[in-house]
């Protein structure tokens, strides 16, 4: 004698296991009066009907005709009889259909199946209508971050209520994990370990991960689940994340895996795209701040090749590295050719100048703020830690940093975390420091303005560049360089003279590289001629020769402070471009040494 039994493969239902006995009609629904209980969104009250007929069993669709009930994935609209093996739908809710002998010819079926026993007839269907709403409503939502966290936290919120899964959470793939471990809800933070075991499973094989396939747990952190999904984020060919999508008390539905693995695609995607528009982001604010005509380090005299073999030496090393030299000898190329040439180079290079951060909120500039944090906090914005994620903060004027500032510096250089002003939770960054000054670091630590530790810290690697008077010879070629740059502007072709040459390796040039650029395009730009001689260079001439060797920095800097000043006439904003530096970075400088705009 035959007998027959419904059991329950995806989705919840009450009981998960029913014996079909002849005679008697089985309900499936919403309603608690049902035979079994269907818990799923789509089911009617009373949604479907099961009843022999004639020696066979038959199911009968009672719900509406738009979510309807499906045999071997199509959907019915009269009562049809059931085969062994063949499975009812309704919703996400599937039940398997089955037919034993009493003689035990098959074994009684469970609610966790192998996945080669369920059939993949619903493979190729369309999304449902609140499917496809609540992925637009993300892709929507997406279009609105800037950031990476908000919107991996956006995308486990979507997934979380679609799914009516128990936990989401992500996984970054990269080996220091430059993203945060992310997991919704927030009180299973603590608790929950996402599995690295399925992490690590994915990114092997590139391809999602369910358990309901497999016969193995693979993991003792998955034992509090009944069901787990590990999809790969992956873009552009770079793994930039699992998304890890786990159930208790019930299976996930073939709808469930491809309604994240259409969702993981696109959070993939979007995550590539923020990743590209912050390294342009960041390219193209160090290249509108960028003071020199060239982003090559120009000469072959012996200090400059010295200089580039340290340079090829420190690039691949992970330690911070601290830049010294005069102000204007191109510490920031040194900072880009280090950047191209270490493994950093993919990432964004972000270029800030620490004497121009806002005096009143320098953690905020650094570390970023959440909304409303302060007043006029209208939005969450990423600190230029988060910026330069997986590329390269470059700290110019690093003396400059305030002293609470230093401190949390610090903290992040030695790989610790950091939180944004008004948020609870702290962000990890992967990012190679290198930071540059032109003080004299050791002084400011004896008097206390700089913090020792942070000093030791930085010049784990020391680079110097040499001042422009120490490699005078180069000063032919660079001017050569610059004036051909110039020319593009000009659409027309200077060249100097021997004599214009002498004279410039003959000055002493206090401003360096910098002072040099100002000089010739002065000269370009005031005289009609394509050849610049000697007497068209504006030189002062009392700083021709020589440079004393107790020639003060300070006192060099502050005269080339008045004398921008005298020839723009007290006007900050354009001596400050004619000195090759920041507005801000001038008015520091001037109240440093006492300068008045009006009595320079």
């Amino acid at each position: 004698m035959t007998r027959a039994q419904l059991a329950l493969i995806a989705g919840e239902g009450t009981p998960s296991v029913l014996d079909l006995v002849p005679g008697t009609k089985v309900s499936l629904g919403r309603s608690s009066d049902n035979t079994i209980v269907v818990n799923d969104e789509h089911a009617s009250r009373r949604h479907a009907e099961i009843t022999q007929e004639n020696g066979h069993w038959v199911v009968t669709n009672l719900g509406t005709p738009l979510n309807g009930t499906r045999v071997a994935g199509m959907r019915i609209g009269r009562p049809t009889v059931l085969e062994d093996g063949q499975e009812i739908g309704i919703g996400d809710t599937r039940f398997l259909f089955s037919l034993f002998e009493n003689n035990g010819a098959k074994s009684t079926l469970t609610s966790r199946q192998p996945r080669d026993r369920i059939a993949d007839s619903e493979a190729s269907t369309l999304l449902l209508p609140d499917e496809l709403t609540a992925l637009c409503t993300f892709m929507a939502a997406s279009m609105e971050e800037t950031d990476a966290r908000p919107l991996i936290r956006r995308a486990l919120e979507t997934v979380l209520k679609q799914t009516r899964a128990t936990v989401t959470g992500f996984l970054s793939l990269d080996v220091d994990e430059p993203l945060p471990k992310q997991v919704l809800p927030e009180q299973e933070h603590m608790d929950v370990h996402l599995s690295r075991h399925l992490t690590q499973k994915v990114q092997r094989s590139g391809q999602p991960f369910w358990l309901a396939s497999e016969i193995e747990l693979g993991s003792d952190s998955l034992a509090p689940f009944t069901d787990a999904l590990c999809l790969p984020v992956t873009a552009g060919g770079t793994a930039l994340g699992a998304l890890h999508v786990y159930r208790s008390g019930a299976v996930f539905t073939d709808r469930h895996q491809r309604f994240c693995a259409v969702l993981a695609s696109y959070l993939a995607n979007t995550l590539h795209v923020l990743r590209a528009r912050r390294i342009l982001e960041a390219e193209n604010s160090r290249l509108r701040g960028h003071a020199s005509a060239s982003e090559q380090l120009l000469g072959s005299s012996t200090a400059m090749q010295a200089l580039r073999e340290r340079i090829a030496r420190a690039a691949p090393r992970s330690a911070t590295v601290l830049i010294r030299g005069d102000s204007g000898v191109g510490k920031e190329l040194v900072a880009l050719a280090l950047h191209r040439q270490g493994p950093w180079s993919n990432g964004p290079l972000v270029v800030v100048n620490c004497a121009a951060i806002a005096a009143s909120m320098p953690e905020a500039e650094l570390f970023g703020h959440c909304k409303g944090a302060f007043t006029g906090a209208d939005r969450d914005r990423p600190g230029l830690f988060q910026q330069a994620d997986e590329g390269t903060l470059f700290l110019d004027e690093i003396g400059e940093l305030p002293l609470d500032c230093q401190a949390k510096l610090l903290r992040v250089i030695e790989g610790k975390g950091f939180r944004p002003v008004g948020a609870t939770a702290e962000v990890r960054v992967d990012v190679r420091v290198i930071a540059a000054t032109n003080r004299n670091l050791e002084n400011e630590v004896k008097n206390g303005a700089f913090r020792q530790d942070l000093y030791f810290r930085l010049q784990v690697i020391q680079i110097t560049v040499p001042p422009l008077r120490e490699h005078s010879d180069d000063i032919g070629d660079l001017a050569a360089h610059y004036l051909k740059q110039m020319g593009q502007e000009y659409r027309r072709q200077v060249t100097l003279t021997d004599a214009a040459i002498r004279r410039l390796q003959a000055y002493s040039w206090p401003g360096n590289v910098r002072q040099l650029w100002a000089v010739l395009e002065s000269a370009a730009t005031m005289t009609d001629s394509n050849v610049l001689d000697a007497e068209d260079l504006p030189l002062p001439p009392e700083t021709l020769g020589p440079v004393a060797p107790t020639l003060n920095l300070d006192e060099l800097e502050a005269w080339a402070i008045r004398q921008a000043l005298q020839r723009t006439k007290g006007n900050v904003t354009q001596a400050a471009r004619l000195l090759g530096v920041a507005r801000d970075t001038l008015n520091n400088k001037m109240r440093k040494n006492g300068i008045r705009r009006d009595k320079p």
